[in-house]
């Protein structure tokens, strides 16, 4: 006898999986793709083709547990008989809690008489009918997990084996190169950024320490590798983290200068994991192979500057720490300015980039005196100790308060914790006495349910003490004991120093004579005290 059905699709994208494109997650776990390959699924089976359908998308939720809204809304329509009928994907996407999965196949489903289809595994619940098609499933499910894991461990093989190879398995070229038009996995010069990399090895081989290679290449507005690659490539996402790396400092000099691949030489697999899932990472005996790509320098060149970085650049030049020394950036480019000498003493800054272009918005040719500029510092770190220390006078009333708050919350969360794995264990043996014949399947749907009910009720408890734990943390910020500390070391300071501007400064921005905002390095709760001077 034919029956009626009413459908639910249902749809589930995590936010693991919205690394599409970038990541190993495949395109067709999109939620358009999955649309498209239920309905087509659908639009062509002889039977279920002309029931009505009501689709149900979780954008963003973890398939680990069921605590998803569009997931709880079908499941309340199935409970009210308004659906009768699930169609998934497959498994994944219903959910990665194999037991849980294996209870909703074999005791849920056939109670509440709910057929069950996932596209790509091929299983229907009516094609399982008075069997342990559930139980079956599952198992399945585990054995395509370790698979994966199994492939992914082979895919990690065969890129060592192709490292082994001399071939370049990078996401990007490093600066200087460009990936080979015609060959893949290989390297080939790129001329702009490869003259660059030339300057920056010559001026190490002729004595230059790295600081005043840094120097010419921020005199000279040469871009920084960062700005080199989106220069190239506008839309991409890869380096957005570099954008604010406007100028050139020892780090990327140095990273340049001990980088063998401009030699023609490949240095890979030079870390190691610490186990499966670990992020961690050890160091590695690495692979290198030579002569794989053309080189920028010789490798004479190379060692040279290695002895020239080791023995540490000959005489180091003494940096005269004055108070605003790295601190006075433009306020239209935010580059840092140039400081300049006059022939009677006096000293100024000014916008370097201004110099150079003379389209740009930039105050053109505009000197702003550094002694002006001290005083304008002094008076507002001044400003900023007496507030700081009006707050801090405050805060010590209610510390006491909040840190025992905060040890409250914290110890209720342990306990939450340790509550929830047991109640998650229960559930386990549980189903294991259900499978083994020990409970009759209306015993273990009682228990299930006192044990998903005390579930919810710690996920809402937890979530509600995450919920206070955040506010604790927001709450009175300002009495950081890292901020009163600071404070407390240069309450007396009677003059301006290096030592005083860098505890509590990140930079100074001049917009014009009478226009000097300050960036402080603590968090902008000292609102009074904290803009533009």
């Amino acid at each position: 006898m034919s029956r009626d059905y009413t459908i639910g699709i249902y749809i589930r994208l995590s936010m693991a999986d919205k690394d599409t494109g970038y990541g190993n997650k495949k395109e067709s776990d999109s939620i358009g793709n999955q649309r498209m390959l239920i309905n087509r699924y659908l639009d062509n089976h002889p039977v279920l083709s002309k029931y009505p359908r009501h689709e149900f998308a979780d954008d963003g939720y973890t398939g680990t547990n069921f605590n998803r809204p569009q997931f709880t809304a079908m499941m309340e329509k199935v409970r009210h008989g308004e659906i009768n009928l699930i169609i998934v994907k497959d498994f994944s996407r219903f959910s990665r809690d194999y037991i849980e999965t294996g209870n909703y196949l074999e005791c849920t489903f056939p109670f509440m008489g709910v057929r069950f289809i996932s596209v790509n595994d091929g299983y229907d619940s009516e094609d399982y009918k008075g069997t342990t098609g559930g139980l079956e499933v599952v198992m399945r499910s585990i054995i395509y997990a370790a698979y994966s894991k199994d492939l992914s461990v082979k895919t990690t093989s065969a890129k060592v084996q192709m490292m082994k190879q001399g071939k370049y398995v990078g996401g990007y070229a490093p600066f200087g190169y460009r990936m080979h038009p015609t060959k893949r996995n290989a390297l080939a010069i790129d001329p702009d950024s490869a003259k660059i990399v030339q300057r920056i090895f010559e001026a190490a081989v002729a004595g230059s320490n790295t600081s005043a290679i840094a120097q010419m290449l921020n005199d000279e507005d040469i871009p920084t590798p960062g700005q080199y690659f989106q220069s190239k490539n506008g839309n991409t996402k890869k380096f957005n983290y570099m954008s604010e790396k406007i100028s050139w400092d020892v780090a990327m000099v140095l990273r340049v200068l001990k980088n063998q691949v401009y030699t023609g030489t490949l240095v890979s697999h030079k870390r190691k994991s610490c186990g499966v899932g670990s992020r961690k990472t050890v160091p590695q005996e690495p692979i290198i192979v030579e002569g794989t790509h053309e080189a920028i320098i010789s490798k004479e060149t190379f060692l040279l500057a290695q002895r020239v970085i080791r023995r540490g650049n000959h005489e180091p030049r003494k940096v005269s720490n004055y108070p605003l020394r790295g601190l006075v950036c433009c306020g239209n480019c935010k580059r840092t300015m140039t400081r300049r000498k006059r022939k009677d003493g006096s000293v100024f800054y000014t916008c370097h980039h201004s110099n150079h272009d003379r389209d740009t918005e930039c105050r053109v040719g505009e000197k702003y005196s550094e002694s002006r500029l001290e005083d304008i510092v002094y008076n507002a770190i001044g400003d900023f100790l007496a507030f700081a220390e009006k707050q801090a006078v405050q805060n010590r009333e209610v510390g006491d308060i909040r840190k025992t708050a905060i040890k409250d919350c914290v110890a209720k969360l342990k306990a939450l914790q340790t509550q929830t794995d047991q109640l998650k264990n229960g559930k386990l043996r549980l189903y294991e006495k259900y499978t083994s014949g020990s409970i009759s399947k209306a015993e273990y749907l009682k228990q299930k349910t006192a044990f998903d009910e005390k579930l919810a009720e710690n996920e809402e408890a937890i979530q509600k003490a995450h919920e206070r734990m955040q506010e604790l943390d927001s709450e009175y910020s300002c009495s950081d004991e890292r901020v009163n500390q600071v404070c407390e070391q240069y309450r007396n300071q009677t003059a301006l120093t290096f030592e005083l501007t860098h505890a509590f400064i990140k930079a100074i921005y001049v917009h014009d004579a009478d226009n000097i905002e300050i960036l402080w390095k603590f968090r902008d709760i000292y609102e009074d005290t904290e803009g533009k001077k």
